[in-house]
């Protein structure tokens, strides 16, 4: 039992060094234009070389919106009201927005220490810190089965 948990320790390590091997897009460009009656989200996660082979899927209810890399972001238009994002691998995350037509949110994603695979954490940040940080990423593909934004 003892040889196992050393081996799941071990593997877990790993992956939480070893940088990601996503193909991300190109370099961060700011949205020129919300469509009329939605909100903008970037969801982003900073390049990070701990944590970085972890990726996770961001959802709103049962739809995935995007995988989420270390280094990726994405742009996602939501309709104006209610919208709760989350994420999961061990360990459940998730925010809440109140959005409103025509305004831009930023949430982050991080990846912290987890028993077997990094748990993602999901954070609300300020408009001045998302525009700072969202500035190195690349853009992630939309989720399969979705139009790209």
């Amino acid at each position: 039992m003892r040889q196992i948990f050393i081996k799941l320790a071990g593997i877990s390590l790993i992956a939480m060094l070893m940088p990601g091997c996503a193909t991300l897009g190109p370099s961060y460009q700011k949205v020129d234009k919300i469509p009329d009656g939605m909100g903008l989200v970037y969801i982003y996660r900073q390049n990070s070389f701990i944590g970085g082979g972890v990726y996770y899927d961001v959802k709103t209810g049962t739809t995935v919106i995007t995988t989420l890399h270390s280094g990726g972001y994405y742009p996602y238009f939501a309709k104006p009201g209610e919208l709760e994002l989350w994420a999961k691998t061990e360990a459940r995350t998730s925010v809440t927005l109140d959005v409103k037509a025509g305004e831009t949110y930023y949430v982050k994603g991080t990846v912290g220490v987890g028993f077997v695979v990094g748990h993602p954490h999901l954070t609300i940040v300020s408009k001045d810190v998302g525009e700072a940080e969202i500035v190195e990423c690349k853009l992630e593909p939309p989720a399969e089965g979705t139009e790209k934004k």
